[in-house]
């Protein structure tokens, strides 16, 4: 039987990095456009106490977002060792669009994957080029989606990218805007006959769009006087309630489908949206699967001190780091079970489950 598995992987972090004290001159408003009562030290000291981010990493004001994309998509093509004529579909997930270098916004005709196709100046007009709209769990999504195009008969190589330019929509009025950085992560995901014993062995998605819709969103600034400019926004409480609850009982679906245990995990590679949520998220799955925390504590590894929350770049960064052992002790070992999981915008989560 047919599976597929991840042949080459690659990312790029934006050389700009900026630090909490960039936001030192920054106004702070409430959502319901007040002046925030703490001061912005305070706001600062107390965004990272409870998020742990300390840097994240924007691109250059004069760039769009297709170097970074086209820099990770090569890597990944490279790390292969694979003709670029042979990959057969080119998945991008993201959240805005291609965004324009001169700050006025973002493009979302012609979709990102023909921008990646063209940069990489693919000529095979049988590789399909599409764009995944799936909130921070879109790169899971894609890989997916590009799993079950190769079971089906429909690719042997497809690239699938995850890529945030999240600080060109910020709003520097908004304590949330210090939460996010860009990025982008790609892989390649190939053929292979080794059915159950590497590569894919299960996935689960959940998508419940209810009253949890508006959690993420464009909207206005918090600061009135800035008027209609669309900013990213969301409702931390809600997400953070989301995220907790459903993303250990995505995994735990996934698992189920293989009537496998949590024991069987080697690394959990969790979206990073802030400290206190990856925390809360392992609690969680020990309290889901009836272990102590601490049997898993160690298996969790973080990423968001040094990049933010990068959206849909965020897996297949860490993925990639990790990989190449460059972030702390972590290392991927043959035989490793690895679950992904996100959580995002509408609200959506996912997990996949890869043998290494």
């Amino acid at each position: 039987m047919i599976n597929s598995v991840i042949s080459g992987i690659g990312s790029i972090l934006p050389e700009r990095v900026i630090p909490n004290s960039y936001f030192s001159d920054n106004k702070f408003f409430t959502k319901d456009g007040k002046p925030n009562s703490k001061s912005t030290k305070d706001v600062i000291t107390k965004l990272e106490e409870i998020s742990c981010i300390k840097s994240r990493r924007y691109i250059p004001e004069n760039e769009d977002s297709v170097p970074m994309m086209k820099a990770a998509a090569g890597k990944a093509i490279e790390d292969a060792g694979l003709d670029k004529e042979l990959v057969d579909g080119i998945i991008v997930a993201h959240n805005t669009g291609n965004m324009r270098p001169d700050g006025s916004g973002w493009d979302p005709i012609p979709n990102l994957a023909s921008l990646v196709k063209n940069s990489l100046e693919i000529k095979n007009h049988e590789c399909f080029a599409y764009d995944i709209l799936f909130g921070c769990p879109g790169w899971i999504q894609g890989m997916i989606q590009a799993h079950q195009a190769i079971q089906n008969g429909e690719a042997n190589y497809v690239l699938v990218v995850g890529v945030e330019v999240v600080s060109r929509v910020l709003d520097p009025h908004d304590v949330d805007s210090m939460l996010l950085g860009d990025g982008c992560g790609a892989a390649i995901l190939a053929k292979s006959e080794s059915y159950n014993t590497v590569g894919v062995l299960g996935y689960a998605t959940f998508s419940h769009c209810q009253e949890d819709y508006r959690s993420i969103y464009i909207g206005k600034s918090n600061n009135p006087d800035l008027g209609n400019k669309q900013f990213f926004k969301m409702n931390g409480r809600d997400v953070y309630r989301y995220a907790t609850t459903w993303v250990p009982k995505v995994i735990k679906k996934a698992l189920d489908k293989l009537d496998a245990s949590v024991n069987d995990i080697d690394l959990f590679l969790f979206h990073q949206a802030n400290g206190k949520m990856l925390d809360a998220i392992g609690k969680n799955i020990s309290r889901l699967f009836n272990i102590k925390f601490e049997a898993i504590q160690g298996k969790i590894p973080i990423t968001i001190d040094f990049t933010g929350n990068t959206s849909v770049a965020t897996i297949p960064t860490m993925l990639d780091m990790i990989r190449n052992k460059q972030l702390d002790d972590f290392e991927i070992k043959d035989r490793q079970l690895v679950a992904m999981a996100s959580v995002g915008a509408g609200m959506h989560c996912n997990a996949i489950l890869y043998q290494f």
